[in-house]
């Protein structure tokens, strides 16, 4: 049980941090134009 939510807990850390840095990189484009 815990494995299988240590499994779950990386991928979901992995794509909120790959999303927060999706958004960021938006953002600063955006204020670059």
């Amino acid at each position: 049980m815990s494995m299988e939510v240590e499994g779950f807990d990386d991928d979901f850390l992995c794509n909120v941090f790959d999303y927060l840095v999706g958004c960021e990189f938006e953002t600063k484009a955006f204020l670059a134009k």
